[in-house]
């Protein structure tokens, strides 16, 4: 197959994907006005409250272990699980009139305020990330990594993870710099809605979030830190100051042969920028009100996803999500997110994710490639 070929059939995937995910894809803050928070972002019957992130029932099987296995570092949370309303909608490049930076339409800072960062439009998510942070600041002024050691990565630098099924770092598996035979520089997709091999972006337009805002691209300093080059790459997801609510959805990853009725392990490594300089950005510890999530469906053909929510900022944590795959699915499918209700300088970074399957008699196997084929 030409190059040429290859990447018409990588963009009608994508955008196949992407038909997925608008009625399927939940975020945090919408509901019928007048619902009490606790109701309007977790459905009756979902999960609520801090959990061990992942892991399956006491009788189940046993998840596969990890030379990186530090569940107890990073909390994460069991969130509601659901379609959006209004659904999130596929975003496709190249943007260019007007491009998504600089903002061409700011939000009043007080209908901000009003509609998002007071209930009912405040998402339980966001007091949740607000709490978990304790009102800790940046490290130094304008530092919004921290300079530390922890057991996934020193400051910028993420340490390597195993059996990875997509580390979005090839330089030229992104779709930006993915330029056809025959075609001009100026009719690829821009740097700032960027996709990688199917992992395609979306978003939530409904006037207070605005999809055009948002950005999607690579990232070459935080994760590749001391490594960083043409090959060392995260995935950033931006808005500039605006609200967001965006993601990024996977391809189809097919459900290996005697694994159906078993179990999917997702997890995936997450940076939330700390933006918090003591109330410089609202508040008296800065509002941290954004957060990152994971979500998974169990049958990519299906309603629903199972999410994970993270709240650790100013440094690499992970997401681990654990679902029961659905009856007679043939595909999952991994959608990571990240959300900001205020005029926050919010970026969430992503890398490394891994994705295993587990079935009743305790087998697992890890999934290779989670990316589509060029």
């Amino acid at each position: 197959m030409t190059r040429n070929r290859s990447f018409r059939v990588v963009v009608a995937l994508v955008v196949a994907a992407l038909l997925l995910v608008p009625a399927t894809t939940a975020f945090a803050q919408y509901a019928e006005p007048g619902t009490p928070p606790e109701e309007r972002q977790r459905p009756p019957g979902s999960e609520t409250g801090p959990v061990r992130p992942g892991g399956p029932p006491p009788d189940g099987p046993q998840r596969p272990q990890r030379p990186d296995d530090h569940q107890g570092d990073h909390q994460a949370y069991v969130a509601g699980t659901g379609p959006a309303t209004p659904p999130p909608i596929p975003i496709r490049g190249p943007r260019l009139s007007p491009p998504p930076i600089s903002v061409t339409s700011i939000i009043d800072p007080y209908v901000v305020y009003n509609n998002l960062l007071v209930p009912p439009g405040l998402p339980v998510q966001s007091v949740e990330a607000n709490l978990a942070d304790a009102g800790r600041t940046q490290e130094a002024p304008g530092r919004g990594v921290r300079q530390t050691a922890t057991s996934l990565a020193f400051g910028l630098y993420l340490y390597d993870t195993p059996n990875v099924c997509n580390d979005f770092n090839v330089d030229s598996n992104w779709a930006s710099m993915n330029v056809p035979a025959g075609q001009i520089a100026q009719s690829r997709t821009d740097i700032w809605t960027d996709w990688y091999m199917g992992w395609a972006p979306f978003a939530i337009n409904d006037g207070y979030y605005q999809a055009k805002n948002v950005t999607f691209s690579m990232e070459r300093s935080i994760g590749p830190g001391k490594t960083w080059g043409p090959n060392e790459q995260s995935l950033k997801i931006h808005a500039d100051h605006q609200p967001y609510a965006a993601g990024v959805g996977s391809p189809l990853i097919p459900i290996p042969e005697g694994y159906a009725h078993g179990q999917a392990v997702v997890t995936v490594k997450y940076l939330i920028w700390d933006h918090d300089q003591g109330g410089k950005e609202g508040g008296p510890d800065g509002m941290d009100y954004d957060w990152a999530s994971m979500g998974v469906k169990p049958d990519a053909y299906g309603d629903t996803a199972r999410y994970v929510n993270g709240y650790v900022r100013g440094e690499w944590a992970v997401l681990e999500n654990t679902v029961d795959l659905t009856k007679d699915a043939q595909y999952i499918m991994v959608l990571l997110q990240g959300q900001s209700p205020g005029s926050f300088n919010s970026s969430v970074y992503f890398d490394d994710v891994t994705v295993a399957f587990m079935n009743k008699r305790g087998d697992s196997v890890y999934v290779k490639d989670c990316k589509l084929a060029q």
